[in-house]
């Protein structure tokens, strides 16, 4: 069995795959990262995956455009969860000037009131997922000026420096992610 997820290793969306595997009992089940909603929706109609895993709506920041926009009559969501969503700031160096900041979307929209405290004059960069943002930090395709906002195992994953924790605007910050089929 494949499952499909947006997002890349370290994203909230792969830690939402592995909840559903755990609840459902899917035993065997090779989870891929497909980055995005339109990749998962593509993967489940060419069937290519059993199943996907996209976010449909944050607490904070509301639907989520990506997957709305992704999704079409051929898809259904078979069940639902709700994972609590924590954010923290990585930078490449623990002395790092901060200028800029990049993560998905979503997670900058969570975040935007307790980033403005902490760097009031950073300015936003969107990347596709939270997790590749991490990637791109320890991989030198973001300068040392740039910090990132992703889940902690994924600063960790990359050896980044830890600046910040739990910097989502509202403690209760919680995701809805969808399990989706191809429509028989």
């Amino acid at each position: 069995m494949k499952i499909g997820f947006q997002g890349y290793i370290g994203s909230h969306s792969e830690a939402a795959t592995q909840k559903f595997v755990q609840d459902l009992n899917f035993l065997y089940a090779e989870q891929i990262p497909l980055i995005d909603s339109k990749n998962v929706v593509a993967a489940l109609e060419k069937r290519q995956i059993d199943y996907g895993v996209m976010a449909t709506e944050n607490s904070v920041a509301g639907e989520v455009l990506e997957t709305k926009d992704a999704l079409n009559n051929n898809i259904e969501m078979l069940a639902q969860i709700k994972l609590s969503i924590h954010h923290c700031l990585f930078t490449k160096s623990k002395n790092a000037q901060i200028d800029f900041v990049a993560s998905h979307i979503q997670a900058l929209k969570q975040t935007i009131h307790t980033r403005h405290k902490i760097l009031p004059d950073a300015k936003e960069v969107v990347c596709i997922d939270t997790a590749i943002a991490a990637k791109m930090l320890y991989d030198g395709d973001y300068p040392q000026n740039y910090a990132v906002i992703c889940r902690q195992n994924a600063g960790e994953y990359y050896t980044l420096n830890l600046y910040a924790k739990n910097i989502e605007d509202d403690p209760l910050n919680v995701t809805t992610f969808g399990l989706f089929v191809l429509r028989k």
